[in-house]
């Protein structure tokens, strides 16, 4: 255990991250917490056009400049329709499947606050001429059969802020997290612990300076093609760009959930930087652990999607291990802690 990484602190933070509603493109809660952590807007601490949160910690010397980035955001629903009963139609904002959610409630963020709603398919008593009817049938469940109940009519959810493209949460008492032993379990771990991770992070090297320049990026719209990443990396000097998100756990990827933390060489979007996993593994052993290394499917981090667009020259993902992801997703605690120390190891021992 890295007696320099502040447990209290880190899961603390997280605690908090996991409860702030921010789905793609409204990302303020979350916003509000980082700037809280880092101090406010200035010349070290700035958030670009992309509404990305940028934290320059300047270095020592003329190291290789990296970029870090978590994403603020987390998979949500937007709506499409407003119907004359009240009900809101709705799709997908990143990879959250109804069978992962089913009838929940939800928050819909109104522009004047947060208008309560329940996912709904209607009643399971119901033949195949019901919605119900025809899912009890074996038909596949969509986004298509469900809609969020308000009760409300659409003269009031017009003058509540509620119209085709605001977006809808899963509600915040289902937010809070819950341990099983020495795994923390929520929704949201993916990618708040990769926030908490790198605010923690950035406590050490604001007291300890790294050799090169770092930039830690917050980044926006992540859930919808890592479109922040992009543009913020793209605007700095950094040549590397490191991720820090969530592995999923499969039989198929030799993925343990566990404490160590998992180094991918390649996701649906490319190849990562085999020189730096290597200095990685290197970095994990001297620490007292190791990593798992991985190619993963289905899946793109900030970092590959950044240098698959020419932002970044070289991509790193160091994640931390999770099952269930994009559901109520379950982490080792000591994953989450050693991909901290693995960061803070990386930065201050860059690639020579």
């Amino acid at each position: 255990m890295d007696p320099l990484i502040d447990r209290k602190y880190l899961f603390g933070l997280l605690e908090k991250l996991m409860l702030a509603h921010a789905p793609p493109g409204c990302e303020g809660e979350v916003d509000a917490i980082v700037i809280d952590e880092v101090g406010p807007i200035g010349e070290t601490v700035w958030q670009d056009a992309a509404e990305s949160i940028v934290i320059h910690v300047k270095g020592t010397s003329a190291g290789p400049p990296v970029a870090v980035t978590a994403h603020k955001d987390e998979i949500a629903l937007m709506i499409t329709r407003v119907e004359q009963d009240g009900r809101l139609r709705v799709r997908p904002l990143g990879g959250i499947h109804p069978w992962a959610v089913g009838e929940s409630p939800v928050d819909i963020l109104g522009a004047g606050g947060i208008v309560p709603g329940v996912l709904s398919v209607g009643s399971k008593h119901v033949s195949e001429a019901s919605p119900a009817g025809t899912l009890k049938s074996g038909a596949n469940l969509k986004w298509e059969t469900f809609w969020v109940e308000t009760k409300q009519t659409p003269e009031k959810l017009a003058e509540l802020g509620v119209h085709i493209g605001r977006k809808v949460v899963l509600s915040r008492d289902l937010k809070s997290s819950r341990f099983l032993g020495d795994y923390i379990c929520g929704y949201n771990l993916d990618c708040r612990a990769g926030i908490a991770i790198m605010l923690e992070v950035a406590r050490h090297l604001k007291t300890t300076p790294p050799p090169g320049d770092v930039y830690l990026i917050a980044s926006s719209e992540e859930e919808i093609g890592a479109q922040g990443a992009v543009y913020s990396i793209g605007q700095t000097p950094a040549q590397t760009a490191v991720a820090l998100d969530i592995a999923p756990v499969a039989e198929e990827y030799q993925i343990q959930n566990c404490e160590h933390p998992v180094l991918l060489y390649g996701d649906g979007q490319g190849v990562y930087h085999e020189r730096s996993l290597r200095h990685l593994e290197d970095l994990a052993l001297e620490l007292g652990f190791r990593t798992q290394p991985a190619v993963v499917t289905s899946y793109g981090s900030d970092a590959s999607i950044a240098k698959k667009m020419g932002s970044a020259g070289r991509s790193v993902c160091i994640a931390y291990p999770g099952e269930n992801t994009h559901g109520f997703e379950i982490c080792s605690s000591e994953g989450i802690v050693n991909s901290a120390s693995l960061l803070l190891a990386f930065l201050m021992n860059p690639l020579k």
